[in-house]
């Protein structure tokens, strides 16, 4: 049986960033003790269950990064142990950029995800709220990289693509380009928080789904679409995919999360695996 995803999600809120979406913010679960030391077992349990996932996600309700090295370095070794993904990302606010025992330990086989809002890291760095150009940084080129690139009200489909085009030309080791709309609040659907009042502000959410698709199907090389797995687009630019998740599923579909040590869902609640092979 093939997942989409499995998230490890530290609950460290620990963060180098103040995003003014903050998801972890939004949804705000509560603290655990993260029992990073029984990842491998649980591994073995979905590998002996004839689970695997398109991805491992190393991720947080904080920066991961900002972990130990003892406990970063039990994370991606039980992710070696147990082999049942086929790609792995770590989640980072820019910070392991400047973690270079961290930082070395996984750029051979992970991916490291960046989420930016701008080009221009001026720009970039007054929204989000940090304090060093990562992406400038020598340790930046060592990492094999998937931008996570969020579509703003502020800006007309012409000029995101543009800025993409921009990004790939720039950034040679930018493997993949990924369009993020931001969910409102993934737990409630309930607006009662600033973050989510600051998306309907500035951001395109599911709403513009269709007028995404539509402008890039029009204006760059199509390649694939995957409903199996979160509505997935696919275009090219320059040898790079450029995709997009339609999230036009509910919220965490096929998806397995590890939290406190236990295999639930974005609710909490303890997965019950399908039993299909």
């Amino acid at each position: 049986m093939k997942y989409k995803e499995f998230e490890l999600i530290g609950s460290s809120f620990k963060c180098d960033k103040n995003c003014p979406y903050c998801t972890a913010k939004i949804t705000r679960w509560p603290s655990v003790e993260d029992k990073f030391e029984l990842l491998e077992e649980k591994l073995k349990y979905l590998k002996d269950n004839n689970i695997r996932f398109r991805y491992f996600i190393f991720c947080g309700n904080g920066e991961p990064s900002l972990l130990s090295f003892e406990d970063f370095k039990t994370v991606v070794e039980a992710t070696r142990k147990v082999d049942i993904f086929d790609e792995k990302r770590l989640q980072s606010s820019g910070n392991i950029f400047y973690e270079d025992k961290k930082l070395d330990l996984i750029k051979d086989d992970f991916i490291v995800e960046i989420t930016r809002v701008s080009l221009d890291s001026k720009k970039d760095m007054e929204i989000l709220e940090y304090k060093r150009d990562y992406i400038n940084s020598d340790n930046f080129k060592k990492a094999n990289i998937r931008l996570n690139y969020v579509l703003l009200k502020n800006k007309k489909f012409e000029d995101y693509l543009e800025e993409i085009k921009q990004y790939i030309d720039k950034y040679p080791n930018i493997k993949t380009v990924s369009l993020k709309t931001l969910n409102l609040n993934t737990r409630n659907n309930e607006i009662n928080n600033p973050y989510s009042k600051w998306i309907i502000e500035n951001a395109l959410t599911k709403k513009d789904t269709d007028d995404i698709i539509n402008f890039m199907s029009n204006n760059t090389q199509f390649v694939v679409s995957d409903e199996k797995f979160f509505d997935r687009y696919e275009w090219i630019y320059e040898g790079v995919p450029i995709t997009f998740y339609a999230k036009k599923l509910d919220y965490g579909y096929s998806n397995i999360v590890y939290y406190g040590g236990e295999l639930v869902d974005y609710h909490l609640n303890k997965i019950k695996l399908k039993k299909e092979v």
